[in-house]
This record gives C-alpha cells, sequence and structure tokens, in this order.
C-alpha cells in the first residue's frame, strides 16, 4: 500500500466529496475505496498495456 501527497483543485475535491457522500454516505474509507475506483476506472481506459489493464481488472473485480 502506498501513500500519496498531492495538491487538487479544492472545487474538484469538493466535488469528489460530495458525489461520494450522495453516493456512499461517507463513511470511514469510502473516500479511499472512491479514489482507488476512479484510479483503476482511469488505468482501464488509459492504459496502452493489457497486462496492465488485466490487472486493473482483477483488482476491480476483487474489491467489488
Amino acid at each position: 500500500m502506498e501513500h500519496i501527497n498531492a495538491t487538487v483543485d479544492d472545487k474538484i475535491l469538493h466535488e469528489f466529496r460530495d458525489v461520494i457522500y450522495k453516493r456512499k454516505g461517507l463513511r470511514k474509507g469510502d473516500f479511499q475505496q472512491s479514489l482507488e475506483e476512479a484510479m483503476l476506472e482511469y488505468v482501464l481506459k488509459y492504459s496502452k498495456s493489457e497486462k496492465t489493464k488485466d490487472l486493473a481488472k482483477r483488482v476491480k473485480k476483487e474489491k467489488s
């Protein structure tokens, strides 16, 4: 497990948290889970490597 330290636009972060709250209720761990889901979707959409896409699919299946 890695830690990420990133600077994100306040409005985008607020909207992301709002969507999480409306969808899940923002319980402990919901932000992390939603961020991981978003990252997996991004990898599946934009990765050119089939090996990486397969890994993302496996991880996504395990998480659901």
